[in-house]
C-alpha cells in the first residue's frame, strides 16, 4: 500500500472541541445485559429525521479493547430519506455500505435485522434482504457483543449533515425488539430456518432482566451524554430522545423554524423546516410572506418537513427574504412559530460545459469543489478530500493535477441543470490501493446503476484515468445526481468507500418551453380500451422521478400480475399490457407511487 498523506483537521478538531466543551446535548442507549454470539437480531422502528441524527440497531463487544473490537451496525442517518447506513467494525475499521433505498425509511415503522453467523453477516429490511458481506473480516468476528439501541449526535458533519441545534428534540420510536439464536439445521425462521427465537420484547415495561439503560455514558466522537431521562415507554412503544439538557425526556416544546428557502423557478420556491409541520397551517398559502411577490398556494410534502409554494411576480435576479408566522408543529399540543424569515437562496444557472475539480481547488479550468446546500448549483454530500503527494502522469487525461485530488468517501454529487440533453464523463484514478478488489462500489446516476462492481485499480491500475461516459442523457428534473454505495469499503477513515476525481458535463438546455413543462402532479388516467380483448395500455403522469407499482387484482384482492415496480423520469408514460389467458370479467389495476395510490375497473372480453 502506498504511503499517502491524509487530511485530518477536520476529525481532530471535531475530537477537541468535544474534549473541550463537553457534551452539549444528551441523548439515549439502551443495552442488553446479555452478551450474544451470532444469531438474529430485529426491531421495528421508526426513525428520526434530521440532520445530525442517528437511529439505530447494533451489536458491539463493550469489552473492548479488553478483546477485540467486534461491531454489527444499522444506522438510520436523519439527513437522507432514503438511505440506510450498514457497517461491520472490527480491529481493521469499517466495511461500510450506505445502501439506496427506493423510499423515505422515516416516515413509518419498518422492520430492519440483521443476521451474524460465521460465514456472513446479512441485513434486511420489511424480511427482504438488502446487502450481505462474506469476506474474510467476517470469519474473525466472533467476540460476543451487547444488542443495542441508540440515537445521538455524532461530531461528524461530513457524514452525518450539517448540524442546526434548532432540530431538537428529536426521538427515535421502536415497537418491539427480537433476538433469534444461530441454530443451524434445527430453527424455526431466518435465512433457511437457521435460527431459533428465544424471545420477543413488545416494549410494553422496561424489564430490568433483560435490559440495562445507559446513563452518564459517551465516547470521543459523540457530541450527546446519553441518559436514563431520555429512554422513555410510552403506549407500547420505546422512545429514544435526543435533546438539549434540562428538556430531557418524551416532550417537544420547541416551536418550528426555518431552515433555508430555495427558488426553484419564477413561479416556485420550497421551504425547510427544522420539525414536522402540521398539515393546516403549513398549507395555509397566507402563513408566508415575500414582498412584492403573491404566494398562491402552500403545500406540505410527504416528509412533513418540507413546503412548496407556488408564487407569483418572483423576479430571479433580485433578492428576496421569506416571512412566516403561525406555522405550528405537529406536536402534541402543538408549538406555534408566531414570526420567523430566511433569506432566499436565489439559482445562478451553470453555463455549459461544466467541469468541476473533485476534492480539488479549481486547477486547469476546472471548477472548485464544494459541499452541497440549498445556496449552491452544485456539490457533495459525505466524503473528504485527498491529494495524491505528485500530480502523476496518468494515461488517458491531460488533466493529471485535476485527477490528483480525490473525493472519497462521498455518498451523492449534486449538478444542478435546467432540462435537456446531456454528455456526462465521470472521472476515477485510483491513488492509495495498489491491488484489485480492494475499493469496490456500485454507481448509480439518475437513479439507474450504471456500474455494479467499479473497481477503478481493477480497470487501470495507478497509472490511468476511468472515464465512464454517458451520452445524450436527458435531465428534466432539474439535477444531474450521482450515487455511490461501496460493496468493498477499503480501509481507514481518508481513502475509504466510493471515490471520484472530476465531472465534465456539456450538451444541450431545452430552448422550448413545452419541453421543459413537466406534469404539475400525479396522475394515473387507467387503461385504453377498456373494455379491451387481447391487449390495452395504461397511462400515467409523475411529477418527479419516482418509483411506480402497477398491478392487476381479481375482485378477491389476490395479485395477479405486477406490470412494473420500478422507477420512472418525470414525465408522461404509458405502458401496454396484454391480459394472456386470463379468462373474460372485471378486474382491478392499481397504480402507487411515492404516497399516490390509485385504483382503476378494467373490463376482459374474449
Amino acid at each position: 500500500m502506498k504511503t499517502c498523506r491524509y487530511t485530518w483537521f477536520t476529525l481532530v478538531f471535531s475530537l477537541l472541541m468535544v474534549t473541550c466543551l463537553g457534551q452539549p446535548y444528551r441523548g439515549a442507549e439502551l443495552r442488553s445485559l446479555d452478551y450474544l454470539q451470532y444469531g438474529r437480531f430485529s426491531v421495528s422502528m421508526k426513525s428520526a429525521q434530521g440532520n445530525g441524527v442517528l437511529s439505530t440497531l447494533f451489536t458491539y463487544n463493550d469489552q473492548y479493547p479488553a478483546s477485540n473490537w467486534a461491531e454489527i451496525d444499522i444506522e438510520v442517518l436523519g439527513r437522507w430519506p432514503d438511505n440506510i447506513d450498514l457497517n461491520v467494525i472490527d480491529e481493521n475499521g469499517s466495511h461500510l455500505r450506505q445502501h439506496p433505498m427506493d423510499l423515505n425509511v422515516h416516515l413509518d415503522y419498518h422492520e430492519y435485522t440483521f443476521e451474524w453467523t460465521p460465514d456472513y453477516v446479512a441485513w434486511f429490511f420489511d424480511g427482504e434482504e438488502l446487502y450481505r458481506q462474506t469476506q474474510e473480516h467476517i470469519s474473525d468476528l466472533t467476540e460476543p457483543g451487547k444488542f443495542m439501541m441508540n440515537t445521538w449526535r455524532p461530531v461528524y458533519e461530513d457524514w452525518t449533515g450539517v448540524w442546526d441545534e434548532r432540530v431538537l428534540p428529536r426521538f427515535s420510536y421502536y415497537e418491539w425488539a427480537s433476538y433469534a439464536a444461530y441454530t443451524p439445521g434445527e430453527g424455526n425462521t431466518g435465512t433457511d430456518d437457521n435460527f431459533t427465537e428465544l424471545w420477543r420484547d413488545e416494549f410494553e415495561v422496561f424489564d430490568s432482566t433483560r435490559w440495562e439503560k445507559s446513563d452518564d455514558h459517551t465516547w470521543p466522537g459523540n457530541n450527546a451524554l446519553l441518559v436514563e431521562e431520555n429512554i422513555v415507554y410510552l403506549d407500547g412503544k420505546l422512545i429514544l430522545c435526543l435533546t438539549m439538557p434540562g428538556e430531557e425526556g418524551f416532550q417537544d416544546n420547541t416551536k418550528p423554524y426555518l431552515l433555508w428557502a430555495r427558488a426553484m423557478g419564477e413561479d416556485s420556491v420550497v421551504v425547510r423546516f427544522t420539525e414536522e409541520l402540521d398539515l393546516n397551517t403549513a398549507g395555509m398559502a397566507g402563513n408566508y410572506v415575500i414582498s412584492g411577490v403573491s404566494v398562491e398556494a402552500a403545500t406540505l410534502q410527504e416528509d412533513q418537513l418540507t413546503v412548496g409554494l407556488s408564487v407569483s411576480g418572483l423576479d430571479l435576479s433580485a433578492n428576496y427574504t421569506l416571512f412566516i408566522l403561525g406555522i405550528k408543529d405537529d406536536a402534541v399540543p402543538p408549538n406555534t412559530q408566531l414570526g420567523n424569515s430566511v433569506a432566499i437562496d436565489m439559482p445562478q444557472p451553470l453555463e455549459l460545459p461544466v467541469r468541476i475539480d473533485c476534492a480539488g481547488p479549481g486547477r486547469q479550468g476546472f471548477m472548485t469543489d464544494q459541499w452541497w446546500s440549498s445556496a449552491v448549483e452544485y456539490g457533495h454530500e459525505g466524503g473528504n478530500y485527498q491529494e495524491a503527494g505528485w500530480f502523476p502522469n496518468l494515461e488517458g487525461t491531460v488533466h493529471d493535477s485535476v485527477m490528483a485530488t480525490s473525493l472519497n468517501r462521498f455518498s451523492r454529487y449534486h449538478v444542478r441543470l435546467d432540462p435537456g440533453w446531456f454528455d456526462i464523463q465521470l472521472h476515477f484514478a485510483e491513488h492509495f490501493y495498489d491491488e484489485a478488489g480492494e475499493r469496490v462500489f456500485e454507481l448509480f446516476v439518475e437513479g439507474d446503476l450504471i456500474e455494479p462492481t467499479l473497481d477503478i485499480y481493477g480497470q487501470v491500475g495507478n497509472s490511468g484515468v476511468y472515464t465512464v461516459g454517458l451520452n445524450n442523457r436527458r435531465i428534466r428534473d432539474g439535477s444531474l445526481d450521482i450515487l455511490c454505495a461501496a460493496t468493498i469499503y477499503g480501509v481507514g477513515y481518508g481513502y475509504a468507500g466510493p471515490v471520484l476525481n472530476a465531472i465534465e458535463i456539456d450538451g444541450n438546455f431545452i430552448v422550448d418551453s413545452d419541453e421543459q413543462k413537466l406534469p404539475d402532479q400525479f396522475r394515473f388516467t387507467g387503461n385504453y380500451p377498456n373494455p379491451f380483448n387481447a391487449s390495452t395500455t395504461f397511462h400515467f403522469s409523475l411529477p418527479e422521478r419516482s418509483k411506480v407499482e402497477l398491478s392487476i387484482y381479481d375482485l378477491q384482492g389476490r395479485v395477479l400480475e405486477t406490470i412494473t415496480s420500478r422507477k420512472f423520469d418525470a414525465g408522461d408514460h404509458q405502458l401496454s399490457w396484454s391480459a394472456g389467458l386470463l379468462p373474460s370479467g372485471i378486474y382491478v389495476s392499481r397504480f402507487s407511487a411515492v404516497g399516490f395510490n390509485q385504483t382503476s375497473k378494467l373490463i376482459v372480453i374474449k
